[in-house]
Formats: C-alpha cells, sequence, structure tokens
C-alpha cells in the first residue's frame, strides 16, 4: 500500500490510561453487541426500492478509457496497480503516501474487486458517477472528496472501504502496525477516543485486526459521540 501506511512505529514504553482500558472494554462489548444485532437482523433487512440516485453528466467512455490507459498495469491493461493509482494521484496533484484524498478517490472509482486495484469497468463505473471525462475535471472535481463533510452513512461506506483497500492479497485482516498508520489517516477527528486506541494497540497481544474490530471502532464512537 502507500508506503505512509506500511511504515512501521517504533514505540517507547506506553502508560495507557484507565479511562483509554475502560473505553477499550467498552468497544470490545459494542462489537459483539454490533455483531449479534447483524447476524439476527439480516433476514429482516431487505426494504423496499430506495430513492432513485440523482441523474449525472454523461461521460466520454473513449476520453475516460484513454486515461485508464495512461496509468493500467502494462503487464495487465485491464487493471490499475497501485503504482498506476500513485500515478494518477500525482497526475492530480495528490500526495499518494500522505494524503487520505486518494483513498477517496480510489472509493470514487468503485474499487471493488481486489484491494489495492482498480479494474477498467470500475474506473469506467466510477467516472461516470462523478461526471468526470479528463484529469482535468477529476482535479476539479477533488474538494469534494473531502472526507470531513461527508454524512455518518456516507463516511461509514468510505471507511470500511479503506480496510477492504489496504487487506493483502487474500488475507482478511490487516497487520497492527499497518492499522495504527491507517486509523488516524482515515478517521481524522471523527473519534475522542482515537488517541487512547491508538496508544492501547501497541500493547495488546492481538497482532493483526478484522474487519469487525475495524468497523466497529467507527460505530462505537459514533453511538457514543452521537
Amino acid at each position: 500500500r502507500f508506503s505512509t501506511l506500511r511504515r512501521r512505529r517504533r514505540h517507547s514504553r506506553v502508560h495507557v490510561s484507565v479511562s483509554g482500558r475502560r473505553a477499550f472494554g467498552r468497544l470490545a462489548a459494542f462489537t459483539m453487541a454490533s455483531i449479534m444485532r447483524r447476524a439476527s437482523g439480516k433476514s429482516s433487512s431487505r426494504g423496499g426500492r430506495g430513492a432513485q440516485e440523482p441523474q449525472v453528466p454523461s461521460v466520454d467512455m473513449v476520453a475516460v478509457d484513454a486515461i485508464f490507459d495512461q496509468f493500467a498495469d502494462p503487464e495487465d491493461t485491464e487493471t490499475m496497480n497501485m503504482e498506476g493509482i500513485a500515478n494518477l494521484a500525482t497526475e492530480l496533484g495528490l500526495d499518494p503516501e500522505t494524503d487520505v484524498t486518494v483513498l477517496v478517490l480510489c472509493w470514487k472509482l468503485k474499487s471493488a474487486k481486489k484491494p489495492g486495484e482498480i479494474q477498467r469497468d470500475e474506473f469506467q463505473k466510477g467516472m461516470e458517477a462523478v461526471g468526470c471525462s479528463s484529469t482535468k475535471e477529476l482535479q476539479a472535481a477533488l474538494p469534494s472528496f473531502d472526507p470531513g463533510f461527508m454524512e455518518h452513512k456516507d463516511f461509514r461506506d468510505f471507511y470500511r472501504f479503506c480496510f477492504q483497500f489496504n487487506r493483502e492479497g487474500t488475507q482478511r485482516t490487516i497487520e497492527k502496525e499497518a492499522i495504527m498508520e491507517l486509523l488516524p489517516l482515515c478517521m481524522m477527528n471523527r473519534s475522542i477516543f482515537l488517541e487512547e486506541f491508538l496508544e492501547f494497540l501497541p500493547t495488546c497481544g492481538t497482532t493483526r485486526i478484522t474487519a469487525d474490530q475495524w468497523n466497529s471502532f467507527l460505530e462505537f464512537s459514533h453511538a457514543v459521540s452521537a
């Protein structure tokens, strides 16, 4: 992934406050409760049709394909790998190592099939959804990608995407050290427990973080602050 997400921090011995341990205990309880709610609610979660999505301007798919070809993997022209994504980010004036907007960009461009990649059909759908046919138009749209302005539902979808996008291959968990880099990048100021949780993680015996643990931290933080 982006190098900033893969650096391993060296931590001195950290004193974890009593309030931090209590917060983590509440998070663990919240995690189990949310998992049980999801399991019991699957059968009743199907509702009626949602509101129709707003129409977006038509785009020039020939131009969109030309952009994709420019950044596609030379050995697999239907795929844009991490190198290609980093090059696209640089073309748009973004720092691929530190700017959370790069992750929002990948989310907007519908990356979903494989971690760390964007497929051609995903890129086409994503560019159509944002109404862009050129890198210039995409660059002009970047201010609207700021996750700080997202409503909770949209941010939750983006937050969950960040975990899936940063998985390694077929691994369903992420190394704790990578989570410690990724979490503050994604969460920003949306959790009052972020600092204490980051202090706690090096002291716990867990070496890898699951999607449920990742997701529950956001839900816990939102429920407590609501």
